[in-house]
């Protein structure tokens, strides 16, 4: 009798688990992508030419631009509050979100992204999770500037039937750019972080292209004030990119809404 309770528990747990698994296998969402079939079209901004970026740097110094938290008068919702739990003094949420893209081991996998600012610097960007770890790639004017000219340079090239499938061609196709990553276990707190070289680009998976941001591990900043209780360095990070996601990134990401974001406060 005892033999046949225990057989019927462990039915019962063996049937809970398969009930999981298949749960998070339902809730996983469908990653979107581009055909690159037919001839499409998208809109976008101008082009931000190479000599704009030069006046950038020659005009503006790094930093000149701060998003300073304690002058926001805007409200936190409930999980913007969660989001930045550990992270108050360190960004200011905005109220956009976006879908961008990662890799695990199933392949690419859609993640819901914030975009955020740096308090107190001139930095931008977005948190977004990757195998199971939270990044935050925070760009300024000058990086931001390379990444609207490397999407109209995709844009174009991807209307023209420019890119090539061939590996390693494309991935670092639109040059690099310098910039910062936050990281941790969990999105509310992401004391990792370090500075490093990143690269422009794009991917084919699948047969479809996606404009890609991705860098080799930087060097962790935080790891000599840990007690060395975490990692040397990052994880190498991929971000892959429809157009219409690039689209919102470059938007959002523009100096003109980051200016009109942070005036009204």
């Amino acid at each position: 009798m005892c033999i046949r309770k225990n057989a019927i528990k462990l039915s019962a747990a063996i049937a809970s688990i398969l009930f999981m698994l298949s749960s998070c296998q339902s809730t996983k969402e469908q990653v979107s992508s581009d055909s690159y079939n037919p001839i499409t079209t998208i809109e976008t901004e101008e082009e931000t030419q190479d000599d704009e970026v030069s006046e950038i740097k020659q005009n503006e110094e790094p930093g000149s631009k701060t998003f300073t938290s304690n002058e926001s008068k805007a409200k936190k919702t409930w999980s913007q509050n969660l989001l930045t739990l550990g992270n108050k003094d360190d960004f200011i949420m905005m109220e956009e979100t976006s879908k961008i893209i990662t890799k695990d081991f199933s392949g690419l996998v859609e993640n819901d992204a914030n975009f955020l600012l740096r308090a107190n610097t001139n930095l931008a960007g977005f948190g977004c999770s990757i195998m199971g770890a939270y990044f935050i790639p925070q760009f300024d004017e000058i990086a931001r500037a390379r990444i609207a000219s490397a999407a109209q340079q995709y844009f174009d090239d991807f209307e023209n039937k420019n890119l090539s499938n061939k590996k390693n061609i494309g991935k670092n196709a639109y040059g690099s750019i310098d910039y910062k990553i936050n990281w941790g276990t969990f999105k509310s707190s992401t004391p990792n972080n370090g500075t490093g070289t990143g690269y422009l680009g794009y991917e084919f998976v699948k047969n479809q292209p996606y404009f890609i941001i991705w860098n080799y591990p930087f060097k962790n900043d935080y790891y000599e004030d840990s007690n060395e209780t975490t990692t040397r360095e990052s994880a190498p990070v991929k971000f892959y990119f429809t157009r219409n996601q690039l689209k919102k990134l470059v938007d959002t990401l523009s100096e003109e809404n980051l200016a009109n974001y942070y005036y009204s406060f």
